[in-house]
């Protein structure tokens, strides 16, 4: 089954245009000092209002997986082509991902995440603090899914969870266990968001998300929104497919 391997450098981002800008920012974590670099894709719709709007964290920012573009490009991409009113966040620093998407070092990953890079983001930016989604794709992907098991039921910070082409057979033992602790504490108590669960139609992580999908749908959680999404595309095709789709089905 595949996973993506750490890539190199990233090439440089085109100009702003008329379309938005992109601000180059890093922040470090409080929890393992990394310094980590962030794009920021700014709509050109946010400097002519007052609206606070969606902010979309993106794992492997800077990872290019064999494409012309980073993965930060090509949903920036998505989100102009679909006039998209939200703030994108890539996250760089893909050298570390097998560290910091699985597990031990996901938990720390994640503190960093909600409690350093979150809030600096929202003190620069008017973010809509019900819509904030979080999306990953192949070993990110797993975290883009299992980052909710760390936050349910009590310290939600993230609506939207979009993962993609998740490779959870890497830790599916950790993951079942998340998954039924979220499940047991609960205790039959609603699950206000959306988590969805895209793969391509064979040849990928199809299975072990199918598999994920099946286990949670069988739960009858309260007012989760469980999606499964199948598209026939590569690995890595697979991601500007389903986010495209997701963004679709959030901003309906």
């Amino acid at each position: 089954m595949p996973i993506l391997p750490p890539t190199g450098t990233a090439p440089v981002q085109p100009p702003s245009t008329a379309n938005g800008r992109v601000v180059s920012d890093a922040v470090t974590s409080s929890v393992n000092g990394v310094r980590y670099p962030i794009e920021v894709f700014i709509p050109a719709a946010y400097d002519s209002s007052s609206d606070a709007v969606p902010i979309i964290y993106a794992f492997d920012g800077d990872a290019t997986n064999g494409l012309p573009d980073t993965r930060f490009t090509n949903l920036k991409n998505v989100l102009l082509k679909r006039g998209t009113k939200a703030i994108l966040v890539g996250i760089g620093y893909t050298a570390r991902r097998q560290e910091d998407y699985n597990f031990p070092g996901a938990n720390a990953y994640h503190t960093f995440l909600t409690k350093d890079l979150v809030p600096y983001i929202e003190s620069k930016y008017r973010a809509d603090p019900k819509k904030r989604m979080l999306t990953g794709l192949s070993t990110s992907g797993n975290l883009a899914a299992t980052a909710l098991f760390l936050e349910a039921p009590d310290n939600l910070v993230f609506s939207y969870f979009i993962s993609i082409e998740a490779a959870f057979w890497q830790q599916e033992a950790e993951n079942n266990a998340l998954e039924k602790k979220m499940f047991d504490a609960l205790a039959g108590r609603p699950l206000p968001v959306t988590l969805i669960l895209a793969h391509c139609a064979s040849g990928c992580n199809e299975v072990p998300v199918k598999a994920m999908y099946k286990r949670m749908s069988e739960r009858g959680y309260v007012g989760l929104q469980l999606i499964d999404t199948e598209f026939n595309s590569t690995h890595v095709g697979t991601d500007v497919l389903a986010f495209d789709d997701a963004i679709v089905r959030i901003f309906k």
